[in-house]
Formats: C-alpha cells, structure tokens, sequence
C-alpha cells in the first residue's frame, strides 16, 4: 500500500503542477483498515460540509478565487490480513487562499463492492451510479445563510401580527433543497445492448489498482478542465 501512496502522491504533484513531495499522502493504518488523506507545504485545513479536510490548490477562479482538491481513500483489512478497495473520492472547494472557509462544491466518489449495510455484498446507495459526481453547493449556501455578523446591541424585533403569512422566498427554498444526496454517475452508457457486468451500466467496480489510478488521473485532468470554464457573472 505505501508504494500506491507514492504513486498518487507523484500523479496529484505533477497533475497540480506542484514541485515533488509538496502534496504527500498521509495515511493512517488502523486494525480494520487503512484511510488516506493529504498534507504537505502545499496543504491547507478546511472546513467540509461534515468535519474539516485537507485541500491542495487546483487552479485559480475569477475573483481572486482558487479551487481546491481533497482527496481520501479507504481501504478495508479484511480476515486474511489482505487490504480490499473500499472508497475513493475527489472533493472540491472554492475559497481565498489562507482563509479556512472554502465551501465545497461538488464530489467525485467510487465505492467499492463492500458489504455495506450487513446485507450481503453489494453497491453503496441502492441504484445510485458507480463512480458517481454529487453537488454540494447547495448544502454549502444552505449552512452559511445565517451566517450573520456579531450584533452587540440586537434590536428588538417588533411582531406585527397583521403581517400575512408568505412563502419563503424562492431562492431560500432552492438552497434548502438537499441535492447533495443525489448521485449523478460519472459512467453510464446505458446506450449499450449487451448485458452489463453487475446487471446495469451505470454499476461499475475497479477490478485493479490500476483502473483506480486511471480513473484518479483522468477525473483530476477533466475537473480541472472544466473548472477553467467559470467566469465571473455581471
């Protein structure tokens, strides 16, 4: 497993254009498994929409802006003292460099075949897409919308109890809406006529640590692709 680190930490330096070692892979071996994350002179902590992360800079935005990368793999130890593809995944974030508040936009995610709920071997999330991308921005504006500066005197509110009832605004009820927990696959040629390895195209598992690093190595190429497409609206 250490020799997959160094590989990754090689394709992510080079991919981000970062000279050797300034991103390393910092993983933590435990009695069940091993679970992987980033550090390095490259690195900055940072809040995620469930506990904080480690981000690496992936290309500047318009605004003063960057993207950031965080990357994680786990892998299961099972019975045989063998290490068994659990998960990986791809998070990206925007935010101001050195400030800690870099919102997470979207993910990239490929579980494994894993016995997930006790059921028997099998796919994560019922049907969903495997790799799958999820959209995180919502739940991101979603969090920070009563994010309001410190008032040392509040006001008293008034009750006007004339007041009609109204709808919330549309745009509070399109952040609130929980897309993050939709699964968008990443590969589905549903297109095909033959029958697919696990009953429907969009299942995929890798078969090697090679088609992991095949997919790593394409997923940050594309997403920094197409990240260069933002601007800045008017």
């Amino acid at each position: 497993m250490d020799q997959r680190w160094g590989r990754i930490e090689a394709l992510l330096n080079t991919c981000l254009e970062r000279p050797k070692r300034a991103i390393r892979v910092e993983a933590d071996y435990q009695v069940n498994g091993v679970w992987t994350g980033l550090s390095g002179e490259a690195i900055e902590r940072v809040e995620r929409n469930r506990g904080t992360a480690s981000v690496a800079q992936l290309l500047p935005l318009p605004g003063d802006l960057f993207a950031w990368l965080g990357y994680q793999e786990i892998w299961d130890l099972d019975s045989g003292r063998n290490f068994a593809f659990r998960q990986a995944g791809l998070t990206v974030h925007v935010g101001e460099l050195s400030d800690p508040v870099k919102p997470q936009l979207f993910r990239l995610e490929w579980p494994g075949l894993r016995d997930w709920d006790r059921s028997g071997i099998g796919f994560q999330s019922r049907g969903a897409g495997h790799p799958h991308w999820q959209i995180d921005v919502l739940e991101s504006l979603h969090a920070r919308r009563d994010s309001t500066p410190f008032d040392p005197e509040p006001k008293e509110d008034v009750e006007d109890f004339d007041a009609e009832i109204t709808t919330r605004p549309l745009l509070d009820r399109i952040r609130a809406l929980t897309i993050e927990k939709m699964h968008f696959a990443s590969v589905a040629p549903w297109w095909l006529s033959n029958t697919a390895e696990f009953g429907q195209h969009h299942f995929n598992a890798p078969h090697s640590q090679e088609d992991l690093m095949r997919w790593l190595t394409s997923a940050v190429v594309y997403i920094k692709q197409e990240l260069s497409r933002c601007t800045m609206r008017r």
